[in-house]
């Protein structure tokens, strides 16, 4: 077994996490403020101190005993505690548009790479949920979870995942030539290589029945295989690749994944994720994988154990 970031290409972008922008305002000198002059009032305060005579402290001679009591130090808000991250709120704003139906809000925050995957926008308009992306009602579920971030391979990206009773999915984020954008197209329909998870038996991408989530047998690693772009009639490069490694986090926890081994025409993957948890709580496995051009993209690809 071994780590699969020997897979990465050189067109992989370095140092490429969505930077956290931090306010750089400068702190203006401190000018030494002039004392004003007193006014008549409080000039007369000051005769009536001189000539009320001496405190019982000065007649006996000693100091007067001053006490200064500092000020607390400010307890920041609970909101500037709890800030979210850019790419967890760039998740959120990508959610809340597809639940809404907003195709027009969604196709804006997707990288140049994720929208050339499909033919127009109008199309991206028409597979809103149907392609194995999010879907509306995901999509308002997820909303509400609890994100994980997860640093991907050389910096190249920000994985943000979040895992319910119910749902599991994870988004790329990553700086691209429109600014930090999400890496998420979904499977062509027809004329293209395609992936199939094996174990759990969720089939091309994440998609689920209305039965519920695929049922996964603990006692096997998960397992998904590509096709070979050999097999498949397409005119043109293949969207989806043909990975030679994959990335793979079980909410947000990097794993190893096995060396590919040959599958009919295609290739296997699997991923030891060990047996269920103790107390029985779901797990979302995403996996990650580069698709070859310039710039380098991302797909990923999740399904709940």
């Amino acid at each position: 077994m071994r780590t699969t970031r020997d897979f990465l290409t050189e067109s992989t972008p370095s140092r490429a996490t969505p930077s956290r922008a931090t306010s750089s305002r400068a702190t203006p000198g401190r000018a030494t403020p002039r004392r004003a002059a007193p006014t008549g009032a409080a000039l007369a305060v000051v005769l009536l101190g001189l000539t009320a005579g001496c405190t019982s402290a000065e007649a006996d001679g000693t100091t007067p005993t001053v006490t200064v009591t500092s000020a607390p130090d400010p307890v920041p808000s609970a909101s500037a505690t709890s800030a979210a991250s850019p790419a967890v709120e760039l998740v959120r704003d990508y959610l809340d548009a597809v639940a809404a139906g907003d195709a027009a809000a969604a196709w804006q925050l997707l990288t140049p790479e994720s929208q050339a995957a499909y033919p127009s926008e109008q199309q991206y308009a028409s597979l809103l949920g149907r392609d194995g992306t999010v879907t509306p009602d995901e999509a308002g579920q997820l909303a509400g979870a609890t994100f994980v971030e997860a640093p991907g391979p050389e910096d190249a990206f920000t994985l943000v995942s979040a895992t319910t009773e119910a749902e599991a999915d994870a988004w790329v984020v990553r700086e691209s030539s429109a600014g930090l954008r999400i890496d998420d197209a979904g499977v062509p329909p027809t004329g293209d290589s395609v992936y199939e998870w094996t174990n759990p038996a969720a089939g091309a991408e994440d998609a689920s029945s209305e039965a519920g989530a695929a049922s996964f047998d603990d006692s096997a690693p998960a397992s998904l295989s590509f096709a070979s772009p050999s097999s498949a009639d397409a005119a043109g490069p293949s969207t989806v690749g043909y990975p030679n490694g994959l990335f793979a986090w079980i909410d947000g926890v990097e794993t190893a994944v096995d060396e590919p081994v040959s599958a009919g025409s295609g290739r296997e993957f699997t991923i030891p994720v060990g047996s269920a948890s103790s107390d029985g709580a779901p797990r979302g496995l995403t996996v990650v994988w580069q698709v070859d051009g310039a710039p380098a993209h991302f797909r990923s690809s999740t399904v709940l154990l």
